[in-house]
């Protein structure tokens, strides 16, 4: 008892500074955006929604979450399926190669940088260069690898002779597939969606690199749009990282359940 009580007051004061360190920038950046001017004091002294206001009314940042929505959603329902096919390949067929998958993890380890151009020559010869079509792939491209490893360790987890029970009643792997391992993994599946959509929805780099056109702005860009050769408009920034924040919040909210079994049976392989 007296090694258990010194050791549970460390994990709680632990806690406490995790909370404390991952809420407070949350809560500055909030209190920020409500406040007139960028003083130091823990509440704002008249809380306004003017720079709520002036987001909207001075520039398209409405378009920018549209088209943030769209990035992330569209690159969703591109690196999902893919990555649920090959998982699937590399976790019960046998194939020349299939040793080397490994190597498909170095991608998303390189800088982002490091294969830009490479990239940017593949969008223009494509011709979706400036397009919402090149930033969709850009995030498949640097997603997929990482989800597609993801899916196999849940599938691996699942025990053959499930499928092969499937495989006497008549079912195809195809079929069982749909039938038998999707709602097995079904956890795992909505980890991969939670996973790609805030990568997308968060992607600067490649929104900066395949996109020139003001009205194919994410959020990300929008949001440092406000930092400026004449100085930084911190409320404003404040009150678009705010809004900014809503769309994947109300999407984790939505899917958490899901999320936190797929992150449970995913720490028990």
């Amino acid at each position: 008892m007296k090694s258990t009580t010194p050791t549970r007051a460390l994990f709680a004061t632990a806690t406490i500074v995790l909370v404390v360190g991952v809420a407070f920038p949350v809560y500055w950046g909030v209190r920020t955006s409500l406040s007139s001017t960028n003083d130091g004091a823990f509440l704002p002294a008249h809380p306004t929604l003017a720079n709520y206001r002036y987001i909207f009314s001075n520039g398209d940042f409405a378009n920018s979450i549209i088209n943030s929505l769209i990035v992330a959603v569209g690159a969703v329902l591109l690196t999902v399926p893919i990555a649920i096919l090959a998982g699937y390949a590399f976790a019960r067929l046998q194939f020349a190669g299939k040793r080397l998958g490994t190597l498909m993890l170095i991608l998303p380890l390189l800088p982002a940088v490091a294969v830009l151009v490479p990239l940017i020559i593949y969008m223009r010869t494509l011709r979706i260069y400036n397009t919402l079509y090149a930033i969709i792939i850009g995030a498949t491209v640097f997603s997929l690898p990482f989800v597609i490893w993801m899916i196999r360790a849940f599938i691996i987890a699942i025990p053959m002779d499930i499928e092969e029970s499937a495989y006497l009643d008549g079912c195809g792997r195809l079929a069982a597939l749909r039938r038998i391992v999707l709602p097995l993994i079904s956890p795992g599946i909505v980890t991969a969606v939670v996973f790609v959509f805030i990568l997308a929805w968060n992607n600067y780099i490649l929104a900066v690199a395949f996109t020139t056109s003001q009205q194919l702005q994410v959020v990300p860009v929008a949001i440092l749009g406000y930092i400026s050769a004449w100085g930084t408009n911190y409320p404003g920034m404040d009150a678009a990282a705010t809004l900014a924040m809503i769309p994947p919040l109300v999407f984790f909210l939505t899917v958490q359940r899901w999320f936190v079994q797929g992150l449970l049976s995913g720490s028990n392989r």
